[in-house]
């Protein structure tokens, strides 16, 4: 089960130029962590979430194949598509796994640092349980120059061509 969520999760969050994708970012650790420390419910929701994945290039591509044997183009494009789909259900299960996904690339000190955002602190590995838990600092005013030019990137490659249509709400 473990690769198959590797696999979808790391086909949202592949390298683009110096940025370092989820492959790259020990991902089977925390996959393994996620597994010990969620609810099986949460845990079953990923896992289908993954086999969707796979089986739906049926659906993106018009393909019988499974994603695992797609090239990285058609991969990209079979993302591309399940994230952008006029089927809610089909993006929820996108949703999902983008979400877990972009918290294990998001707290990596190592995309942190090229993004050149502060490094997060280290996860004590306990749950805070106190009625009001404080914030810790305001954030950032300003997005930093390389998030931009990732966005700028994204919208060259049509990634913002269903604007508009209601996908996006």
């Amino acid at each position: 089960m473990n690769e198959l969520v590797r696999f979808a999760l790391t086909a949202y969050y592949p390298r683009v130029d110096d940025l370092p994708g989820l492959a790259e970012l020990g991902v089977d650790e925390k996959i393994q962590r996620l597994r010990r420390e969620s609810t099986l419910l949460f845990w079953t929701g990923i896992v289908a979430a993954s086999v969707a994945f796979q089986i739906a290039p049926l659906l993106t591509l018009r393909r019988p194949l499974l994603a695992s044997w797609l090239s990285e183009e058609e991969l990209d494009r079979h993302a591309h598509e399940m994230a952008t789909h006029p089927a809610y259900l089909v993006r929820q299960v996108t949703f999902l796994i983008k979400l877990v996904g972009g918290i294990f690339w998001g707290q990596s000190p190592e995309v942190r640092a090229s993004l050149e955002l502060a490094p997060y602190p280290e996860d004590p590995g306990t749950r805070r349980l106190e009625a009001f838990v404080p914030q810790q600092g305001p954030l950032p005013g300003a997005p930093t120059d390389k998030l931009v030019a990732l966005g700028k990137k994204e919208r060259e490659r049509g990634r913002d061509k269903d604007r508009g249509k209601g996908l996006h709400a």
